[in-house]
């Protein structure tokens, strides 16, 4: 049976929570986009207008993080504040006993924890996808984006471009490239070319691949035994840029949502590994976990927010920003922390939301005694 008190208590939970996910969401996405942007505007060329799409593709994957301790954090404040105006009090000697008081609250966390499952486990990978390839879309409907001058192009797998500048012909004037250390993208370029003048051999046809001519040509690279050899050109032609090169063929986890995972695991790939198809299941365990973290969350806030007895916003605060944290850095280890064995690791990975529970009805013991 719903009463009023379910219904007030739900009605300022939900309100103080959509009020801090809006909040968190658009500091997230926000940190996200200042991250980026320099990528996307200037490396990239996209548009202004792609920032729109950026933000609208992104906001779904920061709502499975903001969701949780957004919740966390109103539940926290709403059950503070119930405390010390002594409204707990009242609906208990009214003869409500607490878990019946905090039942509206953990019915709303499960509603919130099957939202987080949908986004987590079909939107959020989609949004990944997707933005992924609009990325793409942008450079292939102008590649020659590659060979704007003063910008260190890092699009191309295993290579680093940079353009000093434009001449009115459209030929470039000093072109440097280096080669990277696949394995250690960190350490010193084991190739190095440099032009004093590029030009575009393939301009005006449909370019899938930057096909240059190279004048006044110095070369630098690593012979097996560590030696380094220098050389000098007057010409080389053609020095192929391949545009597909940055375009991963790799099936990712986190790009493919749970249905799609579900299919892989019942037909996998030829040749895949088993590793592989293990790291699959893990993702699709990971998604799932994880997004039970509102409810598990809230058997932590509730009596925590009890036990505060102070303002709002000073101990509320605090204490989601002491339990998310908390949360998220367990439920970070417990994923990094993957044993050999495939049942193991997903144990692993229940174990955050455990450990709440347990920890919830604990303190909520300790509230009841209290009371």
């Amino acid at each position: 049976m719903i009463l009023k008190s379910d219904r007030y208590i739900a009605r300022q939970v939900l309100a103080t929570a959509l009020y801090a996910v809006l909040i968190l969401s658009v500091v997230l996405v926000l940190g996200n986009l200042f991250k980026e942007i320099n990528k996307l505007l200037v490396e990239r060329g996209a548009p202004i207008s792609f920032l729109g799409i950026f933000i609208a593709k992104l906001l779904p994957v920061s709502l499975v993080f903001t969701i949780p301790w957004g919740f966390l954090a109103a539940v926290l404040l709403v059950f503070g504040r119930l405390s010390s105006d002594q409204e707990i009090n009242s609906f208990r000697t009214a003869g409500m006993g607490l878990y019946r008081i905090a039942a509206p609250v953990l019915v709303l966390g499960l509603a919130l924890s099957l939202l987080c499952l949908w986004l987590n486990a079909t939107v959020s990978p989609r949004s990944k996808g997707e933005l992924k390839q609009l990325l793409y879309e942008t450079l292939e409907d102008d590649p020659l984006r590659l060979l704007d001058p003063g910008v260190v192009q890092s699009r191309m797998k295993g290579q680093r471009i940079y353009i000093e500048s434009r001449n009115p012909d459209e030929s470039l004037q000093g072109f440097h490239a280096y080669q990277i250390n696949s394995n250690d993208p960190n350490a010193a370029p084991i190739g190095y070319v440099y032009a004093k003048r590029v030009t575009l051999r393939n301009k005006g046809e449909e370019i899938k691949k930057l096909d240059l001519r190279l004048n006044g040509v110095w070369t630098e690279t690593y012979d097996k035994g560590g030696h380094l050899q220098q050389g000098f050109g007057e010409k080389i032609e053609p020095w192929v840029l391949p545009l597909e090169v940055s375009k991963s063929r790799r099936i990712k986890p986190n790009r493919l949502d749970n249905g799609e995972i579900r299919e892989l695991l019942a037909s996998p790939p030829e040749g895949m590994s088993q590793e592989k198809i293990n790291d699959f299941d893990v993702e699709r365990t990971r998604r799932i976990s994880f997004s039970m973290a509102p409810l598990a969350l809230a058997f932590i806030g509730i009596p925590l927010g009890l036990s505060a007895r102070r303002k709002e916003t000073s101990t509320g605060a605090a204490l989601s920003l002491a339990v998310a944290i908390g949360y998220f850095v367990f439920f970070i280890i417990a994923d990094k922390t993957q044993g050999d064995e495939l049942l193991i690791t997903k144990v692993l990975l229940w174990l955050p939301n455990l450990a709440c529970l347990a920890l919830g009805i604990l303190l909520f013991r300790k509230a009841n005694k209290r009371a």
